[in-house]
């Protein structure tokens, strides 16, 4: 408890740093917005969109202060958000997600219609991409990020919880789309408790928090393994293991589960985790179908060769941008990695199978990723 009273007092008092981008604000009907303008934003190309929602008793700049996304959106073109809830009756900002959390006052005010017309405004003044719209929120946030997964399903490309937790019952979650979703959780979250729980009514474990999605995006009942990260820096070594449902899961939709192993309510973040959770964003938009592709063509050529595995190290290891991300999905496991350079050496200069189709010739499916400048007809 003293730890995290330490860390929620450096939280409100550090300072905001600007990184380049340009900082406005709207008013969606409860007072201004912060809103970060990437410093390449072109009204003529559409720009993703992150909209960052703060756990009970934080706020919005708090929030943003603990993930330091500013300069993870700046250096890739995101605009970025992170509004305030409303103020209950301890003084404490809240939003009114789930029967379990956390309008503590049964105040009944409407958050979904408030967040909902904070995005239609920004939709309305900025070219924001409709593929890349993504949710981030802690705790509370977390359960609202659900909610609004649930009620608004087709908004979204991905949305991250940490520490939060999904409806109760499943049957009052009706997606009209699929969605990816990223659920990260510790084991000995005294708060939100990892097995599940009751505050206000009561909510599932994290574990069932991602099989209610991995059903409602049609996926195999059983997840893979990946290998282990390490997200909270004050436990040693590679403490948080790695679920993914991703195959059989309806195009756009996936679940992954990280388990911080000993993690509490609010991880001592590692220097790792906000890229982690950013590079998530980036790999999981909406799928686009029109024009096509070669899988394994990174550069969008027609033809493979080794210049397609140094564009895709390029990307991996310097930032460097893919016009065809599904392209360069080369083993076509949902997922952009060194794997996938690997699968296409081994294609070219051993007897390994060739990438799966659409390969040799063009085609739009199937697609997991995104193609937002497809390289054949």
């Amino acid at each position: 408890m003293k730890l995290t009273m330490k860390l929620l007092l450096l939280l409100a008092l550090a300072p905001v740093t600007a990184f380049g981008q340009t900082n406005v604000t709207v008013d969606a009907g409860r007072g201004p917005v912060v809103v970060q303008i990437p410093s390449n934003y072109e009204p003529s190309n559409p720009a993703p969109l992150l909209l960052l929602l703060h756990g009970y008793s934080f706020t919005g700049q708090m929030m943003e202060n603990y993930f330091d996304f500013a300069p993870l959106a700046e250096q890739n073109g995101f605009i970025f958000t992170y509004p305030d809830g409303t103020q209950d009756s301890l003084g404490f900002q809240f939003w009114n997600a789930t029967s379990a959390c956390c309008d503590n006052n049964n105040s009944g005010v409407d958050d979904l219609g408030y967040l909902t017309t904070l995005l239609d405004l920004l939709e309305s003044q900025y070219n924001i991409d409709p593929q890349r719209i993504h949710i981030v929120g802690h705790s509370n946030g977390g359960f609202m990020a659900h909610r609004m997964a649930c009620e608004d399903g087709t908004r979204f490309a991905s949305i991250v919880s940490l520490s939060g937790a999904a409806l109760d019952d499943p049957a009052q979650c009706a997606p009209a789309s699929p969605m990816h979703v990223l659920h990260i959780h510790g084991t000995l979250d005294p708060i939100i408790l990892y097995g599940g729980g009751f505050l206000n009514d009561s909510y599932p474990s994290a574990m069932e928090t991602c099989t209610q999605w991995a059903a409602h995006n049609g996926c195999d009942a059983a997840p893979v393994s990946d290998a282990n990260i390490n997200f909270d820096g004050f436990i040693f070594g590679n403490e948080t293991s790695v679920l993914r449902w991703q195959e059989g899961c309806a195009t756009g939709g996936s679940v992954e589960f990280w388990s911080v192993f000993l993690g509490g309510h609010l991880p001592a973040l590692s220097s790792q985790a906000s890229s982690l959770i950013f590079q998530h964003l980036i790999d999981h938009p909406k799928p686009t179908a029109p024009g096509g592709f070669i899988r394994g063509d990174v550069g969008g050529d027609g033809t493979l060769d080794i210049s397609d595995a140094i564009e895709l190290l390029l990307h991996l290891f310097s930032n460097g941008n893919l016009d065809c991300r599904e392209a360069a999905n080369s083993n076509a496991d949902g997922s952009l990695d060194i794997s996938d350079v690997i699968y296409l050496l081994a294609y070219m200069f051993t007897s390994a199978p060739p990438p799966s189709a659409p390969f040799p010739g063009c085609g739009s499916q199937p697609i997991s990723l995104d193609c937002l400048d497809p390289s054949c007809p």
